[in-house]
């Protein structure tokens, strides 16, 4: 199961790296901040379901095959980054789209879906570290 889990957090991780430094910071560097947003709001369904998908996954296999506390304490912080993933087109998007852009409100909610996207960058790397720096399967 090992090989499974390591593709599985492997391209969860990814996922979530790439969209964030990767597609979301370029667009915000070459783009008006307003066309960025606009390009973004269209790519999050994606992201988000294959970022949950894959979160989903990989947490599943690693509840079938945890032998140990190291274990359990990633299966809590994947849990976790899967809470804060899914959190954000199910609760903060729909908020976010009451408020325009540039309002406090709009920003204190994006804000808080940045801190969870990073809570995410963060929590499912060291999961993964957890399982597989002390495999030998």
């Amino acid at each position: 199961m090992i090989p499974l889990y390591a593709f599985l957090v492997g391209a969860w991780s990814a996922v979530l790296w790439f969209f964030t430094l990767g597609v979301a910071r370029n667009l915000f560097g070459v783009f008006p901040r307003e066309r960025a947003g606009e390009v973004t709001t269209v790519l999050f369904p994606a992201y988000f379901a294959v970022a949950i998908a894959l979160g989903l996954l990989a947490t599943i296999v690693l509840w079938f095959r945890r032998r140990n506390r190291r274990d359990t304490i990633a299966l809590l912080l994947q849990a976790l980054a899967l809470a804060a993933l899914i959190s954000t087109p199910l609760l903060l998007q729909p908020a976010m789209a009451m408020h325009p852009p540039g309002t406090p409100d709009f920003a204190r909610l994006h804000g808080i879906s940045m801190v969870l996207n990073l809570f995410s960058l963060i929590a499912v790397p060291v999961a993964s570290l957890l399982v597989l720096g002390r495999s030998k399967e």
